[in-house]
């Protein structure tokens, strides 16, 4: 096979031929992709949110409380005095920040891989900063609801939630050719809004709007590979594995007296939740980044 000195050789499937490709023209190594404005976004979040958890809590979380009575739940674990009013259920949302940063690694890597294909995007570059920075929001909204148990604090992990489900189904809608990317964001600002209205308003109708806004993911996604738009499913199938356990896991650790309720224990149901929705969320977000772009190389 001879070599051509300005690109790589490839076998005649298309798969890049790393055997015989000189050192200076492989792929580079992923921990350099650490080292990029996608992960800088996510950690960006990250720090910023945290740090207004820690900050509020330091003031002693002005506002009134979230009557847990009244909604039915606070997701079982008891509060306890200090800053941080439920610890397993407030430090376990470190996992969807911490996976965050994977995706925004996993975002730089596509970002270089349009970039070698000679079919860059601006607007698909966007989504590889605004997936980690949503995805560590959604770990910290969930904080403030958590350590603070106040009425705005659940409003603002509700936000987390509508932002990061919002996105990704605008996401699917731009592979589908319905919204352009200038439409994508205009929608999504609008999700937002709504879900701090609703959950200012009518915290009782989060879930089932959030839910309302995962079938839409869903059915967008069956769309997309209906025609064609899906060239790798394995990552929204892992994706959806972690998000239904997640449901489960969810729904037994609701109140007291469920399998995986109890209370005063350092270990909570609702905390295992955390982590199944950001690796789902992780999953989803490597999917789009595999798949957004399908229609523009087709």
């Amino acid at each position: 096979m001879t070599l051509n000195p300005t690109r790589p050789p490839r076998h005649p499937n298309g798969v890049l031929d790393v055997s015989t490709t000189p050192a200076a023209l492989q792929p580079t190594a992923p921990r350099s992709d650490w080292w990029s404005p996608e992960v800088g976004a996510g950690l960006l979040s990250a720090v910023l949110g945290v740090g207004a958890v820690l900050l509020f809590g330091a003031l002693g979380w002005p506002g009134g409380p979230y009557d847990c009575a009244e909604h039915g739940t606070c997701f079982c674990e008891a509060p306890r005095a200090g800053w941080i009013r439920q610890p397993v259920n407030t430090w376990t949302n470190l996992a969807p920040i911490a996976l965050a940063l994977v995706v925004g690694a996993r975002g730089a890597w596509w970002k270089k891989e349009r970039a070698r294909r000679g079919q860059p995007s601006r607007a698909l570059d966007l989504l590889g900063l605004l997936f980690p920075a949503t995805l560590a929001f959604q770990g910290w909204g969930s904080m403030f609801f958590h350590a603070s148990l106040k009425g705005w604090g659940h409003a603002i992990d509700a936000l987390s939630m509508f932002a990061i489900a919002g996105l990704l189904a605008g996401t699917n809608l731009l592979r589908l050719g319905l919204v352009t990317p200038q439409k994508l964001i205009g929608g999504w600002i609008g999700v937002m809004a709504l879900g701090l209205l609703v959950g200012l308003s009518s915290s009782d109708a989060v879930s089932a709007l959030v839910f309302a806004l995962f079938l839409t993911i869903l059915g967008t996604e069956v769309r997309a590979a209906s025609r064609g738009l899906t060239v790798d499913s394995r990552f929204f199938r892992l994706g959806l594995g972690f998000h239904v356990t997640g449901i489960a896991v969810w729904f037994l650790s609701l109140v007291e007296g469920q399998p995986l309720c109890a209370p005063d224990s350092w270990l909570q149901g609702h905390g295992l939740w955390h982590l199944t929705a950001g690796l789902a969320i992780a999953g989803f977000t490597e999917h789009a980044q595999r798949n957004v772009d399908q229609a523009r190389r087709g």
